[in-house]
């Protein structure tokens, strides 16, 4: 007989924890016009420092796992191979889910002015990702007439041209049974239980909580778990693995059911996503 969770009575989990920058970085030295540095460390809620903001404005890269920002009250996942742009003085925390790894890049303020002044997501293609990967193993203080600062100036005219998505792919909420869902189909995306059975091991009814999820999400209970396990699919995909090992690893009776899914949800189909054709997801996917 498995055993039901009070709500009220269970800890956040530390499923996804606050970043930790690296000791020697400075978020807010705005001496390069563009600077790049790994963050793959979290920080124990217990202390963290919460939403802040930054003089230099930021692009959150979600290289793998499970990335996103905190902005206001709301939690945001968002899939590998893209980012979200924090323009300077928005309040924000970027999180990790365990395991993951983002790559923070920082804009200078003269150059953030000429981007919009309100956060969005974009998808970036290969070439972009692995500029933003090389940037990592820059110096901060290159002059303006150097190779990097040459290189700079097309990384960005790169990040400023990237199509504007909506900034939320997988909502999250802080509400403990969200959470304690969020956290066992990121874990095991092929967990195929029902929305009653899921109610049931929340000690609450089937309305409440398709009620709740709404209310915290904006999505039905059955939108919001396809997103949560999409987002584990396409780390699979830009894992390495073959589609019908994902089909199979997030609960998918067949490789053809799960790519008319994946379309639905991104505008096309895994193997586009791996080839690194994810410039052309449709506006409205996501």
């Amino acid at each position: 007989m498995s055993r039901k969770i009070d709500p009220k009575n269970v800890p956040m989990s530390a499923f996804i924890e606050a970043t930790k920058w690296p000791d020697d970085a400075d978020p807010d030295d705005t001496t390069a016009l563009l600077q790049c540095l790994i963050v793959d460390e979290r920080t124990p809620s217990s202390a963290a420092a919460g939403q802040h903001m930054h003089r230099n404005g930021q692009f959150v890269v979600a290289l793998s796992g499970l990335v996103g920002l905190r902005i206001g009250d709301r939690e945001i996942a968002f899939p590998p191979s893209s980012a979200a742009w924090v323009p300077p003085g928005l309040f924000h925390e970027g999180f990790l889910g365990e395991g993951a790894v983002s790559l923070y890049c920082l804009i200078n303020p003269d150059w953030a002015r000429l981007l919009p002044q309100h956060p969005y997501r974009l998808l970036l293609d290969p070439m972009t990702i692995e500029m933003l990967k090389r940037f990592t193993r820059y110096p901060v203080g290159y002059s303006l007439s150097s190779h990097e600062a040459r290189l700079a100036r097309v990384l960005f005219e790169e990040l400023a041209g990237a199509r504007q998505l909506p900034l939320s792919f997988v909502p999250l909420s802080p509400h403990p049974a969200l959470k304690r869902i969020a956290e066992a189909l990121v874990k095991r995306p092929g967990d195929g239980r029902l929305i009653k059975e899921w109610a049931n091991q929340c000690a609450m009814s089937e309305r409440t909580l398709a009620r709740l999820v709404v209310r915290e999400t904006g999505l039905s209970f059955g939108a919001w778990r396809l997103r949560i396990i999409m987002l584990a699919a396409t780390h699979h995909l830009l894992a390495g693995e073959c589609v019908e090992e994902v089909a199979e690893r997030i609960g998918y009776s067949s490789a053809s059911a799960f790519t008319a899914a994946f379309r639905r949800i991104f505008g096309l189909t895994p193997g586009m996503l791996r080839r690194g054709e994810a410039t052309c997801l449709r506006d409205a996917a996501l």
